[in-house]
């Protein structure tokens, strides 16, 4: 006989609104993550920051941002996510305001970004929980997949508001702004989620589970679930993928400026095309992925060959041109957003009947931002020691990574999918 375990979810009629408010909570978040980047072409410029040295704040704050997420993985999936969620958008606010507060000190600014990272890994696994076991099975799903949404939501925002205040003022108020903005949502985030709570707890329904034979194989270790599922390797597809969805995000502004001349306003301006463009690859990468993608790795297979090929004729090109550079970034960042959707929204769904959405989550998400450390400094030290094509090659490779270890899963990953 299989095992069955069951659960409290939402009432459907909140459904909706606790995915907004989780979400919108996330978003609220990012600010308190993205404010950096969206300012560092102005700090390089106006401070005299060289470009590694930049890098490297970045660099620091993903390092210790990818490993705490292991932690915040398996907390997530035994701690309140209201609790983890409240903690860490009040905790990045702080050291925002501090960021606004410190003089462009270079050694605060490293350290304080540093810390950013352990309140920023308490975001995305407990808010991913949230959608895979607290939000009803009929609209989940959907939950997931909106979730992706996100992140572009959170980059268009954050760089419309720093290109602002760029223009009037400075980096300076771009951090103490957000600090406020974390602060006002945090506290609307602790009431409303305590009421959903307290609805799901007396009014919820009960889910009841029956584990398959695959599922319950996969209870052991972590590692045994990643293996039983054929997601093992996926682990370094999502370092390569973090790689390249924060390097080319997070160097935009400064590519641009450096390149074309545009200036720091300009450039994070223009930038805003990416996001953009992602917000709509999400959605397109949904309808594609509910028409005709079956197995995510395949998915993710479909969506590297395209970025790769993007930053390949970009490499080709020689770069000479503003307008196709930004097409050919633009093309190859919405196809990153494809691929960061099948593995980090998509396939931590199927986890949740054995208890694992979060650790998986964690897993996938930590592997991601380890990239995006690598990227960090990675892409400073190549476009300032050999150029920017240098860099895009840089990023060339990692993509043709996530490209093979997506196929080499994709059998193993299908067989695990079906039976469950």
């Amino acid at each position: 006989m299989s095992p069955t375990r069951t659960r409290r979810v939402c009432p459907p009629r909140y459904a909706n609104r606790l995915f907004c408010l989780t979400a919108g909570a996330y978003i609220a978040g990012l600010f308190g993550r993205m404010s950096y980047a969206a300012v560092m072409a102005d700090l390089i410029a106006q401070e005299g920051l060289g470009k590694p040295q930049a890098g490297l704040i970045g660099t620091m704050f993903f390092v210790v941002y990818g490993v705490c997420q292991l932690l915040s993985g398996f907390l997530g999936d035994r701690i309140s996510p209201k609790k983890l969620i409240f903690t860490g958008i009040i905790g990045s606010a702080v050291l925002n305001l501090g960021m606004g507060l410190s003089g462009a000190s270079y050694p605060v600014m490293l350290t304080l970004w540093t810390l950013n990272g352990v309140f920023q890994s308490m975001l995305w696994s407990p808010a991913a929980r949230v959608f895979s076991e607290m939000i009803p099975p009929t609209h989940r799903k959907r939950a997931c997949a909106n979730g992706a949404a996100t992140y572009p939501i959170a980059t268009i925002l954050t760089y419309l508001f720093a290109s602002a205040l760029l223009h009037f003022t400075g980096w300076r108020v771009d951090f103490l702004l957000s600090s406020l903005i974390m602060l006002i949502s945090a506290a609307f985030f602790w009431i409303r989620m305590s009421f959903y709570e307290r609805e799901t707890e007396q009014r919820g329904e009960i889910e009841e589970i029956t584990l398959t034979q695959v599922e319950n194989a996969a209870q052991g270790s972590l590692i045994r679930t990643l293996i039983v599922s054929g997601t093992l390797l996926t682990v370094l597809g999502a370092v390569s993928l973090g790689l390249l969805r924060d390097g080319i995000q997070s160097w935009m502004p400064t590519y641009l400026d450096e390149c074309f001349s545009l200036g720091a306003s300009l450039s994070v301006a223009l930038s805003i095309v990416l996001p953009v463009f992602n917000l709509i690859g999400v959605y397109l990468s949904k309808w594609i992925a509910g028409r005709f993608i079956r197995n995510e790795l395949a998915g993710t297979a479909c969506f590297m060959a395209v970025a790769g090929g993007a930053l390949a004729v970009l490499c080709l090109t020689g770069m000479d041109n503003a307008v196709v550079s930004l097409v050919l970034m633009t093309l190859s960042s919405t196809a990153l957003v494809g691929a960061n959707l099948m593995i980090i929204n998509l396939m931590p769904i199927h986890f949740g009947a054995i208890g694992r959405a979060s650790s998986v989550t964690g897993i996938f998400n930590s592997a991601c931002y380890l990239g995006s450390a690598l990227s960090s400094y990675g892409i400073g030290f190549f476009s300032e020691r050999w150029g920017w094509t240098a860099a895009m090659a840089f990023l060339l490779v990692f993509a043709v990574i996530t490209l093979l270890t997506s196929l080499s899963g994709i059998r193993r990953w299908g067989k695990y999918r079906r039976n469950i």
